[in-house]
């Protein structure tokens, strides 16, 4: 350690100690000199005998130099300042590698940030990693309407649990505080409850199930989330999409770097032939590489900071009932070892291949004044890079078109009523203090007072509300006249509704007729039932007067429904029925009004804010919000991933373009002696413009048949999120490519009309 130490001090202070090492060997030169002329020898031959006794000054420099410091430290040293320099001396081409770096490892940090504080990051107490959840899966139970009777964690299992406890170190419980409300009294439910088990003989089969009944244990050190069980494939999607643009981002720069080499092939020649290394070549080409994917990671990182934010805002924003926490995003160790290795995995990819080609020369031929062997091999490199630039942008491009065209029929999807002019007003009477036994009578209250604002035309209550993020569910129903097959799922979807729900919501009813108010606790049990339900229990067969039962109510169909979308855009249309909310025997707490309004709801909203706050100020907290702009937020996770895989297709494409650009114009002045002697042989500039344009859609041609059999196996993972549109659609892929044709097109233009415009005689002098 201590020589380790010596060397290092070494090398902090090697200028003092450059200067000392000069003058003591100054010194001993003199003296040695001195010697000589004693002897008789005159000044010069003093000095020349006195400099070859020493076998040269320089070497012994050298080899002092290596036994002080630390030689590989030092030569990387000399490498950065080498490199810096030699950027330094290209701005332009600084500016454009530390841009697409900028974009790509900065897209890819942010989405990063947002996986690693959603799903990656444990929770903030000690040993996070003892920690493990124990509980039942997420399944219906009895306590929710039509749910199995299955076991739940009650109060005396955790205390069992705690006392006998042999495994943990300690156990925490948590639930969910309140009463239910029973359908009927304890003692005819308790009744029921031994007539099915008291003194009954579990079969075999029964005593099997129960066995193979397990309690999940899972890790608990990162918690619960809901936006991880959510949002995983979406950002897991957009970090593919900026990952395939950090690529492109590499070979863009790995391109311009290429053809900078092919400019250098003298100098690199010159080094080889004086007897530098390939090694030593290769390792200072990567580190001027390294130098600017470091200044591109730096400057990422700084974009990061705004980008995860952004993205961290949409993603936890999804859905009508947006989750209300912030995410703890702040660069920390992980965001910076992640961005450590995306740089030197970029430094690598974009500084490799320009490295190797750039060294794997002749050295005779490349000496040559005019030689063209580096430029053919050089060549080659950047087409093949082009060519992967091209194939992935229009990966990307097929990606974002399809992206778009689903939000597109996501926002015109047809819903089953009109979404404009409504408003979505939430109550909650049991939170303002107002009895159970009260509820019906103030919602009857406010919906009398809501009418009377001016510009409501209609307004209705139900218990979940439309995009509200609340639903009832069932598996239980028992439908008049239809036997489930075995395993068949007969789960349904449920709502409880005030009169005139539909005439108020725009819902068109099929058949029979729509709730009223003589459709209270007095009168018989009636539901409605959409197109779905009744196609799937009934077939072409009547389902007016037929009967249903739910739990232990049973229900007289008097109505059917067209199919309409209440809580999910992109989700299959679910069975669903309707009954009277009046006629409930619940009691809950929140109600949802819907207002039916001439004109746009947002316009009314104030107005219905200030009636509710004149009724109970008790009531002045309850949200109010246009529906339509609760079914756009539900749309937030497509409309996310739309946006930024635009941006991405459209910053691959001007990737790509410039890359072709680069590519074409180095191959034009390459060519530029030969141009000129066949133009002062007769080739018209025409026909020079279009031979650089045949080398450009050669390049974008081989692009495409690599691109598109591609973008038909990239896009087929996300053929599940789309809407209206499949992976393999023939309109995106032809725009896509039209689009992608379009701008190479002109990319490799530039270069085409640059060389039609060469002067032959300048030409041939330069040659």
């Amino acid at each position: 350690m201590p020589v380790f130490l010596t060397r290092v001090w070494g090398l902090l202070r090697r200028r003092a100690l450059d200067r000392r090492l000069d003058e003591e060997l100054r010194f001993h030169l003199d003296m040695e000199a001195e010697m000589n002329r004693v002897r008789g020898m005159t000044s010069e031959e003093a000095e020349y005998a006195a400099r070859r006794a020493f076998r040269g000054v320089q070497q012994i420099k050298e080899i002092y130099r290596e036994q002080r410091g630390l030689p590989a430290i030092e030569m990387l040293l000399k490498d950065l300042q080498y490199g810096f320099r030699t950027i330094w001396k290209s701005p332009a081409l600084m500016a454009t590698a530390v841009l697409s770096l900028t974009l790509g490892i900065g897209a890819n940090t942010a989405i990063f940030s947002v996986i690693q504080a959603v799903m990656l990051r444990p929770l903030p107490v000690p040993s996070p990693g003892e920690l493990v959840s124990v509980g039942d899966s997420s399944r219906p139970t009895a306590l929710w309407e039509g749910g199995p009777m299955v076991s739940v964690f009650s109060y005396p299992l955790y205390q069992r649990l705690r006392d006998q406890n042999r495994v943990f170190t300690g156990l925490l419980a948590s639930g969910r505080a309140g009463r239910i409300q029973a359908r009927a009294e304890m003692a005819v439910l308790a009744q029921a409850a031994l007539m099915d088990f008291a003194g009954s003989r579990l079969s075999r089969a029964e005593i099997l199930d129960i066995r193979s009944k397990t309690v999940e244990v899972e890790p608990g050190g990162r918690g619960f989330s809901w936006i991880r069980k959510h949002d995983s494939r979406l950002l897991f999607t957009l970090m593919a999409i900026f990952a395939l643009v950090l690529v492109i981002g590499c070979a863009n720069v790995a391109s311009v770097l290429l053809a900078r080499a092919m400019k250098r092939q003298k100098e690199i020649s010159m080094r080889l032939v004086l007897g530098a290394s390939r090694r030593r070549l290769v390792r200072q080409l990567l580190t001027e590489s390294m130098l600017l994917a470091s200044l591109g990671g730096i400057s990422g990182l700084l974009l990061a900071g705004w980008g995860s934010r952004m993205i961290a805002r949409l993603a936890s924003n999804r859905g009508v009932n947006p989750i209300p926490f912030d995410l703890d995003i702040q660069p920390n160790t992980a965001v910076l070892a992640f961005t450590a290795a995306v740089t030197i995995l970029t430094a690598i990819l974009m500084g490799l291949v320009p490295a190797l080609r750039s060294t794997r020369i002749d050295l005779t031929s490349a000496l040559k004044e005019n030689s063209g062997a580096m430029g053919h091999a050089g060549g080659r490199a950047g087409k093949a890079l082009v060519i992967g630039q091209l194939a992935l942008s229009l990966i990307l491009l097929v990606g974002a078109g399809l992206f778009i065209r689903s939000l597109t029929n996501l926002q015109t999807l047809d819903i089953g009523y009109s979404r404009a002019n409504l408003a979505l007003l939430k109550v909650d009477l049991l939170g303002s203090g107002y009895a159970e036994s009260q509820h019906f009578a103030i919602t009857r209250r406010l919906i009398q007072r809501l009418l009377s604002v001016p510009g409501v035309t209609g307004v209705t209550v139900s218990e979940n509300g439309l995009f509200s993020g609340t639903d009832s569910n069932t598996d239980s129903l028992v439908v008049d006249g239809f036997t489930p097959a075995q395993r068949e799922d007969s789960s349904s979807s449920f709502d409880q509704v005030g009169p005139h729900s539909f005439r108020v919501v725009g819902a068109p009813i099929i058949a029979g007729r729509d709730f009223d108010e003589h459709d209270d606790e007095r009168a018989p049990a009636v539901a409605i039932i959409n197109q779905t339900m009744a196609r799937f229990y009934f077939g072409n067969s009547e389902p007016l007067g037929k009967y249903l039962a739910n739990g232990g109510d049973h229900y007289t169909i008097v109505g059917v429904v067209k199919d309409t979308k209440q809580r999910d855009l992109k989700g299959k249309l679910e069975r669903r029925f309707y009954v009277p909310l009046f006629q409930s025997k619940d009691r809950f707490g929140a109600f949802h009004f819907t207002i039916r309004t001439r004109a746009e709801a947002s316009g009314v909203i104030p107005a219905i804010r200030r009636e509710i706050e004149s009724f109970d100020r008790n009531l002045a907290s309850s949200t109010v919000e246009p529906v339509r702009a609760l079914v756009d937020q539900s749309a937030n996770g497509d409309r996310m991933i739309a946006r930024l895989s635009a941006v991405s297709g459209v910053l691959a494409l001007v990737l790509a373009a410039s890359g072709l650009y680069g590519v074409i114009s180095y191959s034009t002045s390459r060519r530029t002696p030969e141009i000129g002697l066949r133009m002062a042989l007769g080739a018209g500039r025409s026909k020079v413009m279009w031979g650089v344009l045949g080398e450009t859609l050669v390049l974008i041609l081989a692009g495409f048949t690599i691109g598109l059999p591609g973008a038909l196996l990239a896009t087929r993972p996300i053929a599940g999120n789309l809407v209206g549109v499949t992976a393999s659609d023939p309109l995106t892929l032809a725009v896509a490519s039209l689009v992608m044709l379009l701008v190479a097109g002109l990319a490799g233009f530039v270069p085409a009309l640059r060389a039609a415009r060469i002067d032959p005689m300048v030409a041939l002098r330069r040659e």
